[in-house]
Order: C-alpha cells, then sequence, then structure tokens
C-alpha cells in the first residue's frame, strides 16, 4: 500500500510511490514500469520537447516525480526553462507540497536577477560563469561556488540524501553560448554521476548542445502536444506514444500514461 502524505491547501494527498531497488520512482506506476522500474540511480534522462509544449504539460509530466523525490525525503535543484520564473514555479509546486518543504529543500538557479532575496532562489550573475571572466569576475566565480555549494547542502539535507537535478539546457546555451554550454554540462553530469543523483535536462527545439547531450544521456525521452493531449515517446529506452493524462481517481498531480490503440 501506497503512503499517503497531505498535501498543501487542501488539494488531494500526494501518494509516493516506493524507490525500487537502484533505482529512482518517476511516482507514475506507468511510466516507471516503462522505464523497467523507474530511472536508474546516477543516471541522465534527457527530455526534448517541441514548440507544441507548454509549461503546463511539462508539470505534468515532471511533477509527479519532484513530489515522489521530496516525499522520499530527497532535495531539488533547477535550472527552470526560460519562460518559467522561481516564484512561479514554486506557487504551481506548492499547491501540492508545503511551502516549508519547498523552501527548505528546493533551490532555483536564476541568472537573470529574479525574485532574488527569497531563500530558494540562487542568483548566479551570468559573468561568474564565464571562463575568460578576469577581475571582478574571478571573485564573481568565487561568489557562484559558494552559493551552488550552499544550494547542494540544502538539497542534500541533513543525511546527504542524493537528490533531484533538473536543467533547461536553452537556458545555458543562451547565457553563455553552445561550447560553454556543453562544456559545463558535460562536468555536471559527470559530478551527477558520482553523486548518485538524478539528473534530468530538459532540452527544448534547435539546440546546438542537442547532439552532446543525447550522447550523454542514459534515457531519452520526447515529449509532443496535439489535439488528444500531451504525448511521451520513448527514444531510449523505445516505447510508442503514450497520452500522458490527469488520473481522475487519485486527483492532481497524479497522472497516467494512456498507450496508443493496438
Amino acid at each position: 500500500m501506497r503512503a499517503r502524505s497531505r498535501s498543501a491547501r487542501g488539494n488531494p494527498p500526494w501518494t509516493p510511490l516506493p524507490d525500487p531497488e537502484g533505482r529512482y520512482s518517476t511516482g507514475i506506476a506507468d511510466y516507471d514500469r516503462l522505464l523497467g522500474g523507474g530511472f536508474p540511480r546516477g543516471s541522465m534522462t534527457l527530455v526534448g520537447w517541441d514548440a507544441t509544449v507548454g509549461t503546463e504539460d511539462l508539470d505534468l509530466m515532471l511533477f509527479p516525480t519532484i513530489l515522489n523525490m521530496l516525499h522520499h525525503s530527497r532535495g531539488m535543484i533547477a535550472v527552470l526553462p526560460s519562460r518559467d520564473s522561481p516564484h512561479q514555479f514554486r506557487a504551481r509546486l506548492t499547491r501540492f507540497v508545503t511551502r516549508r518543504r519547498f523552501d527548505s529543500r528546493v533551490r532555483v538557479v536564476d541568472y537573470a536577477g529574479e525574485d532574488e532575496g527569497h531563500s530558494y532562489v540562487v542568483t548566479i550573475p551570468t559573468q561568474a560563469m564565464l571562463e575568460d571572466a578576469r577581475p571582478p569576475g574571478e571573485k564573481e566565480k568565487k561568489a557562484a561556488i559558494r552559493k551552488l555549494v550552499e544550494a547542494e547542502t540544502a538539497a542534500a539535507g541533513g543525511r546527504k540524501h542524493p537528490f533531484l537535478e533538473l536543467y533547461s539546457l536553452d537556458v545555458m546555451e543562451a547565457l553563455v553560448g553552445p561550447e560553454q554550454a556543453a562544456r559545463m554540462f558535460f562536468h555536471g553530469a559527470k559530478r551527477s554521476r558520482q553523486m548518485g543523483n538524478l539528473l534530468i535536462a530538459l532540452m527544448g527545439p534547435g539546440l546546438a548542445t542537442a547532439v552532446g547531450a543525447q550522447k550523454m544521456a542514459d534515457l531519452e525521452l520526447e515529449l509532443h502536444h496535439d489535439d488528444v493531449g500531451l504525448i511521451v515517446r520513448g527514444v531510449r529506452p523505445a516505447f510508442p506514444g503514450h497520452v500522458v493524462t490527469p488520473d481522475r481517481s487519485a486527483g492532481p498531480p497524479h497522472v497516467g500514461f494512456v498507450p496508443p490503440p493496438s
């Protein structure tokens, strides 16, 4: 039987799925089955999405995994897609998890100076990301590293659990260019594997870093929205397109996957 946990603002409680041995549950039973039991620990999953996919679609796909990680005492560090913002993301997610849990275990890295002053926002100046930055760039780089270490400490918690890393590649590429973004992502993915984290990379259309990211990924999925709703298709492991649909019996944000007609 799945444990039930009271969610925020009177919404139906989140019912977390247990993590299988050596894996992290996606929070969606159908999704776990398609992936052979969930996400392998220390793995990287690449989620490609096209122009038909909106923020609500990404929430539908990602929130069960995020909530399942949070309810297993695992935190999260996120670089959100450019169309999203830290306070908007928090407002949507805290419909299903308490603000206290979010503020203590989730850190959103922001490069635009948006929503500064909140405990869950980690503001990193763009210049601090550049290898060729000159003084005061070196000082900014050291400050940025310190902030990221503090963010990892919050995400890992007192017991230093592995945590979820969610990165939008379009933001990284837009800020520092494809070559620097590819190098940063390569080193980040290697470090994530060593720590046993779960890394989910979001890849929008037309990115120059796509080929390199695909080579590094352990799992790869593609998202598309059409007349019937959000469609997820497996590239690695391969599976046909399934419709991602809200679970009416469990309530939001629980979802199920509807397979194509046989």
